[in-house]
């Protein structure tokens, strides 16, 4: 009985709180900027400016051997708090179209994807990225676009789309098309550089230059492609 009781005493009485020790605490070192730039997410100030540009071109020969180039520049920045966005294309004499293209990503992965399917001969196809710390110089003739428009050229064989489906432009070749563009869908910012030729003696490069300026990546600066993309969707894509 007074062992039941004891018992009863020892369950029923709350444990008087101790307070925390802190003497973990005491070896601990502040992080450099190299570590916290290796971990997930980004590491900015309050009001710090960063800028983020993505320049994508594409070369093209058509089999009839006419040579071609077209175009798209998106540059991101943040000064003084305000947020904003420019858009450029190429081509000067596009006209507003009602005739779209949906980025063929593949699957729901992230970042880079880089897709050539070719059937023929005499046949050239080439992705490229190119990625570094800095700015983008000004797109040659470029001519500035709002978002939510869809562009054609003047020849009719490239749409350029800037609209929440899909940022970025297509070719349309003699026999095939080239695709580069930028893509946000289920949760995932995506860079498409796509070429499918079906025909003889075609020549396409496609070009993306990325470049970022005031915010450091370090080690992970694969992972600024996504990021920056996601965060695309402030501005309504």
């Amino acid at each position: 009985m007074k062992l039941s009781m004891m018992l009863l005493l020892t369950i029923a009485s709350p444990a008087m709180a101790s307070s925390p020790s802190l003497t973990v605490f005491q070896h601990s070192q502040v992080l450099t900027d190299f570590e916290l730039d290796s971990m997930k997410g980004k590491y900015t100030n309050n009001g710090q400016d960063y800028y983020f540009g993505l320049q994508m071109q594409t070369q093209f020969i058509q089999d009839n051997g006419v040579q071609q180039q077209v175009g798209m520049q998106i540059e991101v920045s943040q000064v003084n708090n305000l947020p904003s966005i420019n858009i450029t294309v190429s081509d000067p004499h596009a006209v507003d179209s009602q005739q779209d293209f949906q980025l063929d990503s593949l699957g729901q992965s992230a970042g880079l994807q880089q897709r050539i399917q070719i059937a023929g001969s005499d046949n050239l196809a080439v992705n490229e990225l190119d990625m570094a710390q800095g700015r983008l110089t000004p797109l040659p003739l470029g001519v500035q676009v709002s978002v939510g428009t869809t562009l054609v050229s003047q020849n009719g064989n490239t749409t350029f789309s800037v609209n929440g489906n899909t940022l970025g432009y297509q070719v349309e070749l003699a026999s095939g098309s080239a695709t580069q563009g930028m893509s946000y869908q289920n949760g995932n910012g995506q860079l498409v550089q796509s070429i499918f030729i079906d025909g003889l003696s075609h020549g396409v490069i496609n070009q993306s230059t990325l470049r970022y300026d005031g915010m450091p990546v370090g080690p992970i600066e694969s992972n600024i492609l996504g990021r920056q993309i996601s965060d695309l969707t402030a501005f309504g894509f």
